[in-house]
Order: structure tokens, then sequence, then C-alpha cells
């Protein structure tokens, strides 16, 4: 796993920084549950296009991998539009 950050540090940075900076902003934004929603969105897809793009640009990519960074954008993007209701 660390041979991996090291190879791709630009990208995982990159993944960092972007869902670092909403985090921020999804706390920021706390009375207007409305703008929270479409960060909650933003950072899901975000994440999920994020792995498939990165995957196939490795020729790595499967139905496994597709379906796990799919599974995990839905969930953690559930949980938090579950923190806003």
């Amino acid at each position: 796993m660390i041979n991996e950050f090291k190879k791709h540090k630009l990208s995982y940075g990159f993944l960092i920084l972007f869902l670092t900076v909403t985090s921020f902003l999804f706390l920021a934004a706390w009375p207007d549950r409305r703008y929270q929603r479409y960060l909650i969105l933003l950072m899901s897809t975000f994440y999920f296009l994020w792995g498939v793009i990165i995957h196939f640009k490795r020729k790595d990519l499967n139905l496994k991998i597709f379906i796990e960074y799919f599974g995990v954008a839905v969930f953690a993007g559930l949980l938090l539009f579950l923190v806003t209701v």
C-alpha cells in the first residue's frame, strides 16, 4: 500500500486535498442543509470517478473494483446525508 502512495503521489494528493476542502466546506455550511447535500453529492461522485479513472489509467479496472468504489461512495454519501436529516 505504501508503494502505491509513492508511485501515485499526485493522484492521492489530489484526492486528499479535494476531500479535505469539501469536508471543511461541509462543516462550514452547517445551517444550510441543501448546500451540504450538494457537497455530499459532489464528494461521492468525485470519489467514485476518481477511483474509476485511476484504475482505468493503470489498466487494472474490473467489475469488482468498479462496484467497490460505487458502494463506498454510496455508503459514505448515505451516512453523510443521514447526518443532515
